[in-house]
């Protein structure tokens, strides 16, 4: 038979410090930070232009350009893409109709990219009268997989004007 277990005795000291392991595997390197500037560009035509069925419209001035990643001459229609990636496009502008226009009168805007028609960019007014105007406007994202890559509004109708009107470009990430 056996006994009952005796108290707990007092608490020993403390032993000696151990000699210090091998050191670790160096960790992969982390992901770059978001301290990279935007890829982007603004171009805008104020004074009223008149529009061509089937013609792009010219942007006379670039308000901002950052980067290399897109490009535009002054006074020119076309829009370059130099970098591949996705790319975020916004139009706006005021469109309406010339003297002479028969009536009622529609006037369709789209962005067309290497003279293709971008789905989703389609947008449109119909006029009854030369005093009325028309606010028009879209936003889409392409994707652009081979460089350079042309992209220009395209305008539909006759007897029509546009200005003001602006389209800026941002260029949003790489390609999966």
């Amino acid at each position: 038979m056996r006994g009952a277990t005796g108290p707990t005795g007092p608490k020993g000291s403390t032993g000696p410090t151990g000699a210090t392991g091998p050191r670790g595997a160096t960790g992969a390197t982390g992901a770059t930070g978001g301290t990279s500037s935007p890829e982007l560009l603004s171009a805008y035509s104020t004074p009223p232009q008149t529009g061509t069925a089937g013609g792009a419209l010219v942007f006379d001035r670039n308000a901002v350009v950052n980067g290399t990643a897109v490009s535009h001459a002054q006074n020119s229609a076309s829009i370059v893409i130099q970098q591949t990636g996705f790319y975020q496009v916004s139009f706006h502008g005021t469109i309406g109709p010339t003297s002479g226009a028969d009536f009622p009168m529609t006037v369709s805007m789209y962005l067309e990219q290497q003279g293709t028609e971008v789905p989703g960019t389609a947008v449109q007014h119909t006029f009854h009268t030369t005093a009325d105007t028309s606010n028009v406007a879209f936003t889409q994202i392409i994707q652009a997989a081979t460089v350079p890559t042309t992209i220009e509004v395209i305008g539909q109708g006759k007897n029509y004007f546009y200005g003001p009107v602006s389209l800026v470009v941002n260029r949003l990430g790489n390609l999966n």
